[in-house]
């Protein structure tokens, strides 16, 4: 159960840290493309990850960039690109959500178990 709890509340902080990373304006462009391994990062430290629990960690943050491409962006952005061009970036999105935050969970995780 406390894993669970950990593993909760290093997803709350990864999801608010790349939220704000996102906001300011002119630096999104550089802090967007990075809020994965910012947000990853932070939330290994806060819920001091372990080896599997950032792999969980970055499986779930994959899964929700994924669909959240795949299904938000048609509707928010109005695109008028097909579904299988939607999906692809879906995709591409959880690959890169997922490898950056669960590697950056990882070491976060580890930069609090070394102390």
């Amino acid at each position: 159960m406390q894993r669970i709890v950990r593993l909760v509340k290093a997803l709350i902080v990864a999801v608010v840290v790349m939220i704000l990373s996102i906001l300011p304006p002119g630096l999104h462009f550089i802090l967007g493309p990075l809020s994965p391994l910012i947000g990853g990062f932070a939330g290994g430290i806060v819920g001091r990850l372990q080896g599997e629990e950032a792999f969980v960690f970055g499986l779930i943050e994959a899964v929700a960039a994924g669909l959240t491409a795949g299904f938000l962006l048609p509707h928010l952005a109005h695109l008028t690109l097909g579904t299988a061009t939607l999906w692809f970036f879906g995709i591409i999105a959880a690959l890169y959500a997922g490898v950056l935050g669960g590697a950056a969970a990882y070491f976060g995780g580890r930069q609090v178990g070394t102390r």
